[in-house]
């Protein structure tokens, strides 16, 4: 029995494999459209083009751009991060390495928060200050719920692991009191 249920961490490459093609298509389609944008930015400053005629400012546009690549940052965390919690480690950079559920939850509540924090800049670029104040309560709210249980999380690790550093020293001096 024990193997099957050991066999069955591999059930999860499924949504990694999903995660990672949702991750890629935000980078390549986002890429290319971002690319698109700036040369015709480029070749309508030169006069090679006919100017950018859009109802949004071309520095929204570009943000919406880093927001649909922090969507895909989003995707392609999770994606590892399942890789390396249930499959095996890989050689990344110490900030991508995830040895919890933890970690990958924090990891995915920072890029989380920047997701909100460039949407909310979207919004202020258009000016519009009503829906600047809707907007920012909106994202404000959940920004401070996700710092608080981020906060209240690591507080009750360190306790947890304070606990059992004390632990380990009792039992360590309790020992080296009983060889003596």
């Amino acid at each position: 029995m024990s193997r099957i249920l050991t066999s069955t961490r591999y059930l999860i490459i499924v949504p990694i494999i999903g995660l990672a093609l949702a991750a890629a298509a935000f980078f390549v389609v986002g890429g290319f459209n971002l690319i698109k944008l700036v040369v015709e930015a480029l070749l309508a400053l030169v006069g090679l083009a006919e100017a950018h005629h859009s109802d949004i400012p071309i520095e929204v546009e570009i943000i919406e751009f880093v927001h649909t690549f922090l969507i895909g940052t989003v995707l392609y965390i999770t994606a590892v991060g399942f890789y390396q919690l249930f499959i095996q480690e890989i050689k990344f950079p110490g900030w991508l390495r995830i040895d919890s559920t933890e970690e990958l939850e924090t990891n995915l509540i920072g890029v989380t928060v920047v997701v909100l924090a460039v949407n909310f800049m979207g919004i202020a670029f258009t000016g519009d200050p009503g829906l600047m104040q809707e907007y920012g309560i909106g994202i404000a709210l959940p920004i401070a719920a996700l710092a608080l249980f981020v906060g209240l999380r690591t507080w009750s690790t360190n306790l947890v692991k304070k606990s059992e550093f004390e632990e380990e020293k009792y039992e360590e001096k309790k020992s080296l009191d009983q060889n003596d």
